[in-house]
């Protein structure tokens, strides 16, 4: 019953896709927030030959962070990424510092 209550509350509180709380969970050991707007790792989305993929990214703006070499879609399909200027249309899904859908 208290799970129930739990898995409620936390529905409640965001509209976000059904795929990106799965992807939020499958990514959960690598998002984390060190310092809000300095070190961050969140949830994006983007569009990488003709598929939405989900895959996590820092946010540091004085790092040179390499950017991410896979994504997974929707079906927990594996993406590699040839090329990751080749991802468009990114968007931020999930802040880890807020604890926040951004869609």
């Amino acid at each position: 019953m208290i799970a129930f209550s739990l898995s409620s509350c936390e529905k409640d509180q965001t509209d976000a896709s059904e795929c990106a709380i799965r992807m939020k969970q499958l990514f959960d050991n690598e998002l984390k927030c060190t310092e809000e707007n300095a070190m961050e790792v969140n949830l994006y989305s983007g569009k990488y030959q003709n598929k939405i993929v989900y895959f996590p990214n820092v946010m540091c703006p004085v790092c040179l962070g390499i950017p991410p070499s896979y994504g997974y879609s929707c079906s927990n399909e594996k993406i590699s990424f040839d090329n990751f200027q080749n991802v468009t249309d990114i968007k931020q899904v999930y802040n880890s510092c807020t604890k926040k859908y951004l869609e």
